[in-house]
């Protein structure tokens, strides 16, 4: 069994209303990679190189992939109520992020009408919703739902692709400041060499769906 592992960091927002803007002062360690996408939506996208395995012709078999966290979200001037909700996706082809965000923020990776990609193009997906509560005075964030998805379907691509998605709730129209932890995204992976003729198909159909991701 082989580990791999992938981060994304931490991000700091400011704003109000339904605008959002990244802290451009950050810090070190923070706001590296993130985008943003619409005045309340946020992208980190990450790559994992599987090249060195697939080299080898073996395909990979996901024993476990899970997403660890860093540190606490936060908030500032914002009420009971007020939220954010993560979306950790790992996917086996490219997303078209900057279109389908909605579609995934509303459907589901992999879940029918959620984007290009189908079940087994998303072998991992978990959305959480973090909300601020009165016992903290809307400071500190609790986890009030988490459901995880996805096909752990073996693929022989050479690339695995890592999206976090927050969209921010700011219902009160109070909150002004939002800190979202870095994340840790973990592999347990087993590479396998598989007969020629399936080793063959599986590299055929993960460069199709590369090429040009299907909708079933």
């Amino acid at each position: 069994m082989k580990t791999l592992l992938k981060y994304h960091s931490s991000l700091i927002l400011n704003g109000g209303a339904s605008d959002f803007n990244i802290d451009a002062a950050g810090g070190v360690g923070f706001n590296q990679g993130w985008r943003k996408l619409d005045g309340l939506t946020f992208v980190s996208e990450r790559i994992l190189d599987c090249a060195g395995l697939s080299m080898e012709e073996e395909t990979l078999f996901f024993d476990g992939i899970t997403v660890q966290e860093g540190g606490i979200g936060a908030g500032a001037q914002g009420g009971a109520g007020d939220s954010f909700v993560v979306f950790d996706i790992v996917s086996s082809v490219p997303l078209d992020i900057d279109n389908d965000f909605g579609k995934i923020i509303f459907h589901g990776a992999g879940f029918p009408s959620g984007g290009v990609s189908n079940f087994e193009h998303i072998p991992y997906s978990r959305t959480t919703r973090y909300t601020l509560d009165l016992d903290t005075g809307a400071a500190f964030a609790f986890k009030a739902y988490s459901e995880q998805s996805g096909s752990m379907e073996p693929t022989a691509s050479d690339r695995l692709y890592l999206y976090r998605l927050v969209v921010v709730g700011n219902f009160t129209g109070t909150l002004t400041n939002l800190t979202v932890p870095s994340a840790r995204v973990l592999f347990a992976l087993t590479t396998k060499e598989e007969p020629t003729f399936e080793y063959l198909m599986r590299l055929k159909r993960s460069y199709d769906l590369q090429q040009s991701p299907d909708v079933d």
